[in-house]
């Protein structure tokens, strides 16, 4: 079983050593190493972690938990990919089309942000909708977001008035805009962790991708090509 770790230790030397050790002593491996977030005292890493089986896996979290100045800010199944991307090399996964770029944006952008899901929202009609989706995402339609159209890449608002029901109870949204139109790329954590300002800066590198990938080859009427959006809101 892979596991995803975020977590805060301290920025010094041997901080990241005892947090292996203490892994490697409840019977886990680590497998990839990503340093999220670095601040004067502390570092963000997110560290994916193999088990053998949920036991053991409960047995690592109550060994992180002991060690001191250490916060844990996530400890979830990590089903988005084996190993941790910088996203870096999702060029190589566009198609020759519009729609298909968008489609390959969102089929590598889960495992780049981190996210269970991520969205292309377009204008449709006289509405907006979800027009691209990784895996497993909710197709839905609207009559209107309130956050929509977006001046710059950060964090949304999960309001209820808007939120679809199976994104989670309390979800951590984050959202770019798309070049200079309503077309955003969104990402979604039904169980967090938070986005940080570092993975503000994938997203809009991604959404930049996606500007460039929609204007490339098709003018008009791109992403529409997936499942018919089956959820009307607001």
């Amino acid at each position: 079983m892979l596991y995803l770790l975020r977590v805060s230790v301290p920025d010094r030397p041997g901080a990241l050593g005892a947090l292996a050790s203490a892994i490697g002593e409840a019977g886990g491996d680590i497998t990839a190493v990503d340093v999220v977030e670095r601040g004067p005292s502390a570092a963000v890493d997110d560290v994916l972690v193999e088990t053998p089986d949920a036991t053991s896996a409960d047995m690592i979290l109550a060994k992180l938990n002991s060690l001191p100045a250490v916060a844990i800010e996530a400890w979830q199944p990590f089903t988005e990919g084996d190993q941790l991307r910088d996203g870096l090399d999702i060029v190589d996964g566009l198609g020759s089309t519009a729609s298909r770029a968008l489609a390959a944006i969102t089929r590598i952008a889960p495992a780049v942000l981190r996210a269970r899901w991520v969205v292309i929202i377009d204008q449709v009609n006289s509405g907006v909708a979800i027009t691209q989706a990784s895996a497993g995402a909710p197709w839905v339609r609207w009559s209107a977001l309130p956050w929509l159209p977006l001046p710059s890449a950060g964090i949304v608002d999960a309001d209820p008035a808007w939120l679809p029901h199976d994104w989670g109870a309390a979800p951590q949204l984050a959202a770019a805009p798309i070049g200079g139109s309503v077309m955003a790329l969104l990402a979604v954590r039904p169980n967090g962790p938070r986005f940080r300002s570092t993975e503000i800066a994938k997203l809009a590198h991604l959404a930049a991708i996606a500007a460039l990938a929609a204007h490339s080859t098709l003018p008009t009427g791109i992403a529409q090509s997936g499942p018919s959006p089956a959820t009307t809101r607001g």
